[in-house]
């Protein structure tokens, strides 16, 4: 939970907070102010709002409505702004239905005719690139098509997985990367609209290379947007291969299995996921993974138990995040989903013990020094109490998974908010810069709250320039 030290508005029980995240994915279902207040209050700890959906004025209503269910809550989550990016769609076309086997036509325009079969892909620098054999993917892969014969005007394909066939939805060719721009007019537009109305993270699509990201960076910068959180979706072969680069030039990376498995073959997710999960691991860098976290519960009441077995495997492998998707915009139960996750994190937190990432030969003195807060914090069975600015010094505590509990203090919203998606980090919102004091109204708050007692050691710790973690003392309550 996070409280606003001056009005708290929760007392939490005295045993540890989940601390692995939730993402909700805000859509028709759920943009609703009790929904969302309902979800804070479920264990949402940060919201995504899908710029590839909808328009910016239902945007707007949606961030009201956050931070009017913050106010409301007392809690202060993040707002993820998912860019379109490069992602390749369909153009328009009333919606038809294609059957195995049957020939359909793949045609470079923006529209499509239903009864002749017409597939409309609008991206010329994408049409180009198909030839005789290629694998067509549409709509995450529910539709297949095997590309028979490349015309002047047209591409006849034939379907190989039946299903619905409708505008808007994503395309992909199989093993092969066209080149497209990674931000389009309308993600410029909707990156100067989401940092004027004050967003925390930006997430953008389809990465491939660090300079997708150094490019999101620089336009994020040009309209004010310094201190927001750059997420790079990996969803590509060369997002996959060039993962080092991306996350030197990323805050965070999501791990977008429905688009990957565009990519990679079915039984090689699994692999791809461990893969990303441990790079994330190792750099310190946050992790989310999303599609089909809970799928089942677009339609029914409660999860499956394969998707159960998920959600522990994802704990194991530390991911930092989970991200609820069509479950909570367009599902029947988005309430109900974030309860069954927090649920069963909580079940698997009290189970597995997530990893720590393995001690290198040349670590940065931050490193070392976080590394060492967190050893003693765990031989001595005592609770972690920072003072972050900008969420650096919680951010190198994170990444060593301390099994004990967190707590960041700051004075800035934003980066309480933005620590929403590190690991095991609960952020407390103080109204003082300084250290001491910040420090000391969150011990007293959470005596307050019993969340710690008589007896209890806590060790404070703090960044006491920018960019620097040096301060660490032992502290018993008396």
């Amino acid at each position: 939970m996070t409280f606003h030290i001056l009005v708290p508005k929760v007392k939490l029980p005295r045993t540890l907070s989940r601390r692995t995240k939730i993402i909700v994915s805000l859509g028709p279902a759920s943009e609703n102010l009790s929904i969302i207040t309902s979800m804070i209050k479920a264990g949402a700890d940060v919201f995504r709002l899908n710029f590839s959906h909808g328009n910016l004025q239902e945007k707007e209503e949606a961030i009201k409505m956050i931070r009017k269910a913050e106010e409301i809550t007392g809690k202060h989550v993040g707002i993820i702004a998912d860019l379109q990016g490069p992602t390749i769609r369909l153009g328009d076309v009333e919606k038809f239905y294609v059957h195995k086997g049957e020939i359909v036509y793949l045609i470079n325009k923006e529209k499509g005719d239903a009864k002749k079969k017409e597939i409309p892909l609008p991206k010329k620098e994408v049409f180009e690139v198909i030839d005789e054999g290629d694998t067509l993917l549409i709509n995450d892969g529910k539709v297949m098509l095997k590309a028979r014969k490349v015309l002047d005007d047209k591409i006849v394909s034939e379907v190989l997985i039946d299903g619905e066939i409708r505008s808007r939805v994503t395309f992909v060719v199989r093993e092969k990367n066209p080149k497209i721009n990674p931000l389009s007019e309308k993600d410029i537009q909707d990156i100067e609209f989401s940092v004027k109305k004050g967003v925390d993270f930006f997430a953008l699509s389809f990465v491939r290379t660090a300079e997708d990201m150094i490019k999101l960076r620089r336009v994020v910068n040009e309209f004010g947007g310094e201190d927001i959180k750059l997420i790079a979706k990996i969803e590509t072969l060369l997002g996959v291969k060039n993962i080092d680069s991306i996350l030197d030039a990323s805050d965070a990376i999501m791990i977008a299995r429905g688009d990957l498995g565009m990519y990679f073959p079915l039984e090689d997710i699994p692999r791809v996921q461990a893969f990303l999960a441990k790079k994330c691991l190792e750099s310190g860098k946050p992790s989310i993974l999303a599609t089909q976290i809970l799928e089942s519960m677009i339609r029914n009441p409660e999860p499956t138990r394969a998707e159960a077995a998920d959600v522990y495997t994802a704990v194991r492998e530390g991911i930092s995040a989970l991200m609820l998707s069509t479950e909570t915009a367009i599902g029947n139960y988005p309430l109900e989903a974030v309860i069954w996750l927090d649920r069963i994190i909580r079940a698997a937190e009290r189970h597995i013990k997530a990893p720590k990432p393995e001690a290198k030969k040349q670590e940065s003195i931050h490193d070392e020094f976080a590394r060492g807060i967190t050893a003693l914090a765990e031989s001595i069975k005592g609770a972690i109490i920072m003072y972050t600015k900008r969420g650096f010094t919680a951010s190198k505590i994170s990444k060593y998974r301390p099994r004990v509990p967190v707590f960041a203090a700051t004075d800035s919203i934003k980066t309480a908010r933005q620590i929403n998606l590190l690991w095991g980090i609960t952020p407390i919102l103080v109204d003082t810069e300084d250290i001491n004091e910040a420090l000391s109204i969150v011990v007293e708050t959470l005596k307050r709250l019993q969340i710690v007692e008589k007896g209890d050691v806590l060790i404070l710790t703090s960044g006491v320039r920018a960019g620097i973690t040096d301060l660490g003392k032992i502290e018993i309550i008396e």
